[in-house]
C-alpha cells in the first residue's frame, strides 16, 4: 500500500472503535477516556517486553496514535496463499504466529497469571515481510493456551471459503507448533476448536 500524505484517511474494520490510517499514522478513537489508556498500558507493557506490537506515539483523551504496521493480517494471507496454493506459505506463517504467541504468553507470564491472548482474530495479527505483529488489546482475557489456539483454528478453518485443503493444512501446522513450542495439549486444543465451531453455528443460526 502506497501512503500519500494529506490524502483522505483510510478505515480499518473495528467492530467497537473508528480506526483511522492518516498520514502514514494510525488514529484509534475510543467510546471513553479509560478505554484507551488502558490499551496504551498494555501495548507499553508488551512492548518493553520485546513483544511485536505498535509503538504508541500519544494519548489524547480518548485517542490513541501509534505505529503502523504495513502488512497482510491473517485472513488476506491465506487468501493469497490459496491462490498460489503456496504449502511453503502456510509452514511459515505458521511458526511466525507461534512464535508470537511465545513472546507474548512470556511477558504475561501466562503459566503463572492465567492472562492469554483472548481477541484472537485473525485480523489482530499482522505478517510484514519477516515478523509477525500483534494489535488490538483491548481488554485483559484470562484462561488457557489451549483455548487461544483451538479457537484461532476455528476461525481459520472457516475463513470463505472454508474447509479447503490449505486451511486444512494451515490448522494441522499451527497445532504442531504449538504442541512443539508452548507445550500445549492437543486434545484440550481440538475440544476448544470444536467449542468454537459450535459457538459460531449458534451465532449464524440467530442471524437467520
Amino acid at each position: 500500500m502506497t501512503l500519500k500524505l494529506n490524502s483522505e484517511p483510510i478505515r480499518f474494520k473495528s467492530k467497537q472503535n473508528t480506526v483511522l490510517l492518516r498520514d502514514g499514522v494510525v488514529e484509534k478513537h475510543f467510546t471513553s477516556t479509560e478505554a484507551a489508556a488502558f490499551e496504551v498500558r498494555e501495548l507499553r507493557k508488551l512492548r518493553t517486553a520485546g513483544v511485536r506490537v505498535p509503538e504508541v506515539y500519544t494519548l489524547d483523551k480518548a485517542v490513541i496514535k501509534m505505529q503502523y504496521i504495513p502488512g497482510e493480517t491473517l485472513p488476506d494471507l491465506i487468501a493469497r496463499l490459496e491462490i498460489s496454493s503456496d504449502m511453503s506459505g502456510v509452514e511459515s506463517a505458521a511458526d511466525k504466529i507461534i512464535s508470537w504467541l511465545c513472546d507474548f504468553y512470556s511477558a504475561v507470564d501466562t503459566d503463572r497469571t492465567g492472562e492469554i491472548r483472548g481477541d484472537i482474530n485473525g485480523r489482530n495479527f499482522v505478517f510484514d515481510d519477516v515478523y509477525c505483529w500483534g494489535v488490538d488489546f483491548e481488554e485483559r482475557v484470562y484462561g488457557t493456551k489451549e483455548k487461544d489456539i483451538g479457537r484461532l483454528i476455528a476461525f481459520i478453518l472457516t475463513y470463505n471459503p472454508p474447509g479447503t485443503t490449505l486451511k486444512t493444512e494451515f490448522a494441522d501446522k499451527l497445532l504442531h507448533h504449538a504442541v512443539q513450542r508452548l507445550q500445549v495439549n492437543p486434545e484440550e486444543v481440538c475440544h476448544q476448536r470444536d467449542m468454537e465451531l459450535a459457538a459460531m453455528t449458534r451465532r449464524r443460526t440467530k442471524k437467520l
